[in-house]
C-alpha cells in the first residue's frame, strides 16, 4: 500500500510541474479519454486473450513539439472480475499528425481480492493526432526482459 501512495504522489507532482511549466510558457493543456484493447505479446502465449482498456490522458504540451502526458490506464477482462491500472508518465515528441513517446508506468492491481504494485515498466507509443481523435498503439515491456514479455494495444481516444 505504501508503494501505491508513493507511485501516486509522484505522478501527482509530474503532473502539477507540467501545469505550472504549461501556464508559465502559455501553452495549452488538452484532456483525452482513450478507449481500447490490450493483449499479450511474447515467447509462448501471444494473443491469447484480450483486455479492455480506459485510460484518462492529460497532453501539457511544454514546448512546441513536445508534450508531457500523465496517464491512469484501467485495463480490465470482459468479465470486469478485477482492474489492473497502470499510472505513469510519457514524454511525446509531436509533428504533424503524429506522435511518438516513450515514458514509464507502474502496475497496481485493483480487485480480485488483492491489492499490490509491481516495479516500473517502460511505455513506448506511436499514434496519429488528428483535430480531435487520437489513434495510440503501444507496448509495454519489462527492464529485465525488454520486448520479450510485452503487453501491446491501440486506443482510440477523444480531446476535449
Amino acid at each position: 500500500m505504501k508503494k501505491v501512495i508513493l507511485v501516486v504522489l509522484v505522478v501527482g507532482l509530474a503532473v502539477g510541474g507540467g501545469f505550472r511549466q504549461a501556464y508559465a510558457q502559455d501553452k495549452k493543456i488538452e484532456f483525452s479519454l482513450n478507449l481500447g484493447i490490450m493483449t499479450n505479446l511474447g515467447s509462448g502465449d501471444s494473443f491469447t486473450g484480450a483486455a479492455l482498456a480506459l485510460s484518462p490522458q492529460l497532453d501539457i504540451h511544454v514546448t512546441k513539439g513536445f508534450m508531457i502526458s500523465p496517464e491512469a490506464m484501467v485495463v480490465t477482462d470482459f468479465e470486469f472480475s478485477g482492474a489492473l491500472v497502470f499510472p505513469g508518465v510519457i514524454l511525446n515528441y509531436t509533428g504533424k499528425g503524429f506522435f511518438a513517446g516513450a515514458g514509464v508506468v507502474t502496475l497496481a492491481l485493483i480487485g480480485g481480492g488483492e491489492a499490490g504494485v509491481a516495479g516500473i515498466l517502460p511505455k513506448f507509443n506511436l499514434g496519429y493526432r488528428g483535430k480531435r481523435i487520437n489513434f495510440t498503439a503501444y507496448l509495454i515491456t519489462a527492464f529485465q526482459q525488454m520486448f520479450s514479455e510485452n503487453l501491446a494495444g491501440a486506443t482510440i481516444g477523444y480531446r476535449f
